[in-house]
């Protein structure tokens, strides 16, 4: 519906952030992931199973402006967390590497990683879309693209068994399918 040439301007709702840390015999990991609800104003309609796009503000990694749209698939069903069917949810986890590791490191900070591994430069690279969505504060615009992606719909028998897997995609399209299967 929306394209990246002519995005939706939606407006933020709630960001509800959740740090996580995992001890391991390494060491700490450290990792945040994020709610994110989008006022859409009723003009985004969508169906379970579909993704919008996001477009990040200045340069990408590579320099290009505007960033590229970056794919997250729907966290809420087509009426919202609200049921007005006026917003849209995502979650987000803040990407952050070094060196391409994943660990979540200080700048300057010179770690071997689990390999004995030290990376010469220690140069922090954050995810362009995941950090603009994760630091998005409520009022704040966002552009908005799509949505996309095939739908897929449940059966119609609410006895019917379902089964559901996560695969590159997260938790977000199961959480999507459960508010539709709860809130019916």
């Amino acid at each position: 519906m929306f394209s990246p040439k002519a995005p939706y301007q939606g407006k933020v709702v709630e960001n509800d952030k959740h740090p996580h840390t995992l001890t391991g015999q390494t060491g700490d990991a450290n990792w945040e992931t994020a709610h994110v609800t989008f006022d859409h104003g009723g003009n985004v309609p969508y169906i379970e199973g579909q993704s919008i796009g996001v477009i990040a503000p200045g340069p990408d990694k590579k320099g290009e402006t505007p960033a590229k749209i970056r794919l997250y698939s729907i966290a809420s069903s087509a009426v919202g967390d609200d049921e007005t069917s006026k917003t849209v949810s995502l979650c987000v986890k803040r990407v952050v590497e070094v060196d391409g590791d994943h660990a979540n490191r200080e700048v300057g900070e010179d770690k071997p990683d689990k390999a004995g591994t030290h990376f010469p430069d220690n140069k922090v690279y954050r995810g362009v879309c995941s950090n603009h969505i994760c630091d998005l504060k409520p009022g704040d615009d966002v552009l908005i693209t799509g949505p996309t992606g095939a739908e897929m719909l449940l059966p119609d028998d609410p006895e019917a068994n379902i089964i559901m897997l996560a695969t590159g995609t997260g938790i977000a399209p199961m959480r999507s399918y459960l508010r539709l299967l709860f809130n019916d």
